[in-house]
């Protein structure tokens, strides 16, 4: 790419259900950062169409993390390069197949998420977003194999940069997008709001220690964040 400078623009608004969904601009190439739910589908393409895109224009899609309110529009962008983890990837198809065993998930489930016991009502709240999980995953739809590039081996194109963020789930990336000084932070689930934690319908952190880390080493940093179930604003 000829120019290193993107960028970034809302697709989709995190909520405290949905998540933020990003395009990148660099130039005439376009990039999407989390593509969302099924149902959200018809205004991910709006949002594109607004810009006067549709979703063959876009050449490249980046994972955060492979939670199903984050990936599962990615059937939209058949044979187009998914920037992703490896491990967060294989943890995501691991965690949906063990939360499918009907008599043994709720001890399956430690395996993902060790510290599901030190929250109040943890047990109840898994059972809800594992019905949720259950009717919304499928393998089809967060890409084919042969679409894969995992950022383990390979950088996102030139100017974006990965910022690990293993707290929310194993090997969640956050995307900096570097330009100037002050950078744009996409912070996927790393950072799920600036001020409302506790009002986000989402899974537990893998590691509550390490997410308060994640959290906080975000927050430092100067620049526009985008959490992923919140509006964006400025840092620093």
């Amino acid at each position: 790419m000829a120019a290193t400078s993107w960028k970034t623009e809302l697709l989709l608004a995190g909520s405290w259900r949905g998540a933020t969904s990003v395009l990148l601009t660099n130039g005439n190439h376009h990039l999407v950062v989390d593509s969302g739910m099924p149902h959200e589908a018809p205004l991910l393409i709006k949002a594109l169409e607004q810009r006067g895109l549709k979703p063959q224009d876009i050449e490249g899609l980046i994972c955060t993390h492979f939670h199903v309110d984050h990936v599962l529009n990615n059937s939209l962008f058949p044979h187009i390069p998914i920037y992703a983890s490896q491990q967060a990837h294989d943890w995501a198809c691991s965690l949906y197949s063990d939360l499918a065993d009907d008599l043994h998930w709720e001890k399956l489930v430690l395996k993902y998420y060790p510290e599901t016991f030190d929250y109040e009502r943890a047990r109840a709240l898994m059972g809800k977003l594992r019905k949720l999980g259950l009717r919304m995953w499928h393998p089809q739809r967060i890409g084919t194999p042969e679409q894969f590039v995992w950022i383990e081996n390979r950088p996102l194109p030139e100017g974006l940069g990965v910022h690990v963020t293993s707290g929310h789930v194993p090997g969640h990336v956050s995307v900096v997008v570097g330009n100037g000084a002050e950078p744009t932070v996409i912070a996927g689930d790393a950072l799920l709001s600036r001020d409302r934690e506790d009002q986000i319908l989402t899974m537990i952190p893998y590691n509550r220690d390490q997410f308060r880390r994640d959290r906080e080493g975000i927050l430092a940093m100067r620049g526009r964040i985008l959490p992923g179930h919140d509006r964006p604003f400025v840092s620093g």
